[in-house]
């Protein structure tokens, strides 16, 4: 199987994949938006966005440094399952900081208690990242999308008769779906290559250090694009936070696409960097120029998508207008997705920590000044122009690197 058709193979699998789960996680979001109305989803977008700014804690991309560092090594793999049950046990110990701290501003005090009933899925998510070493490094994305489709099915499955007893039980059946997904994936990746947990190592400090560069971009590359729902929630309302979530969660789903990519292609970019530079610039270029390509096709899909949100209920019209925002900032998040991980592989990655983190400030700032009297639309269009100053100094990082001052 040539290197051009397995990078195929797994980007397909993993796009088809998703769009399985995302048809799951859309009817979910359908049920949900339908049941409760603009005011109570917002709530609920609120819990998922709190907690979801921890999943890419628990990421910390180690995943990336453990590829980089052991190539196809998985006799190493308790490190990272250790690490991101220590990650887990910090992430819980600061949301409960941040909900004390925040008193009723976000959240009043039952919505508290559901954030800490949905915050198990961090640990989750960590442990299903991990999982995904073993899927990615032998190849068999199918059986990590097979995974999460089975855990989606049972937590739709479960959702349908908990929502009508309130938002508690929908949490918990959703969080039940995560458990399932890592449960059916650990008994995949176990046939791929048995592991043992007898030892976890929740110590391994160098390599801690090793991934805090891009663990550090990742967590601030969420809080610049989704701390604004937190703004939103404060000056507006839940309302207000239902209908740009709506409108946000159909705009990440290609996100995706772009991730899936670098998923699939990330080990050979490592492997031809190290072997031949001259054959990695080639695909570098040649898949990149894919990715803005698909990019434009979904930008066009997603305006003609948008005004079907009306159709979801009647609440959801207004999210039609900051989908359109949204979707033009696609051909440069799929560029900056690209641009990350070259500067990840030319070991460039602390500069990512200086660009993530000065896009935050700037958006969250921008956001606090404008959302008040322009809501929602305010944080669509800073999402858009955000994207473009990460991209230029992306470009400048790299631009850097190359420069003959510098060499």
């Amino acid at each position: 199987m040539s290197l051009k058709y397995k990078i195929a193979y797994n980007t397909l699998v993993q796009f088809i994949g998703r769009f399985a789960t995302s048809l799951i996680g859309f009817v979910t979001t359908l049920i949900l938006a339908r049941y409760l109305g603009a005011g109570a989803y917002g709530i609920y977008s609120k819990i998922y966005t709190l907690v979801a700014f921890f999943y890419l804690f628990i990421d910390f991309g180690l995943n990336a440094v453990y590829v980089r560092r052991y190539k196809d090594n998985l006799s190493k793999l308790n490190q990272v399952f250790g690490l991101r049950t220590s990650f887990f046990l910090v992430s819980l110990t600061l949301i409960s900081l941040f909900l004390l701290l925040s008193g009723n501003l976000i959240f009043t005090g039952q919505q508290k208690l559901w954030v800490l009933l949905f915050s198990p899925t961090i640990l989750l998510f960590g442990y299903y990242t991990t999982l995904n070493i073993v899927f990615q490094l032998k190849l068999r994305y199918d059986l990590s999308v097979l995974s999460a489709i089975i855990g989606g099915l049972a937590g739709l499955v479960l959702l349908i008769p908990a929502i009508k007893y309130g938002l508690v039980y929908a949490i918990l059946s959703l969080v039940i779906g995560y458990l399932i997904t890592v449960l059916s994936a650990l008994f995949l990746a176990n046939r791929l290559n048995p592991l043992s947990f007898k030892q976890l190592v929740f110590g391994k400090q160098d390599f801690f250090w090793e991934a805090l560069p891009l663990g550090i971009m990742l967590f601030l590359n969420t809080m610049y694009t989704r701390a604004d729902v937190f703004v939103i929630a404060a000056f507006q309302g839940d309302a207000a936070v239902g209908i740009y979530s709506l409108a946000y969660k159909f705009f990440e789903f290609p996100l995706a696409f772009a991730a899936f990519f670098a998923n699939s292609v990330f080990p050979h970019y490592v492997k031809a960097f190290g072997n031949n530079q001259a054959y990695f610039w080639k695909i570098f270029k040649k898949a990149t120029l894919y990715l803005i390509l698909a990019s434009l096709v979904f930008t066009l899909c997603g305006f003609i998508i948008a005004p079907f949100l009306k159709l979801i209920k009647a609440d959801y019209i207004l999210s039609v207008k900051p989908l359109q925002i949204l979707v033009l900032s696609y051909p440069v998040f799929f560029a900056t997705s690209a641009l990350s991980w070259l500067v990840f592989i030319l070991k460039k990655e602390k500069a990512l920590i200086a660009v993530y983190g000065l896009s935050f400030m700037v958006n969250i700032v921008a956001n606090i000044l404008l959302v008040p009297q322009y809501s929602y639309l305010a944080s669509s269009w800073l999402t858009v122009i955000g994207e473009i100053l990460v991209l230029v100094m992306l470009a400048g990082v790299l631009f850097e690197k190359k420069h003959p001052r510098v060499n």
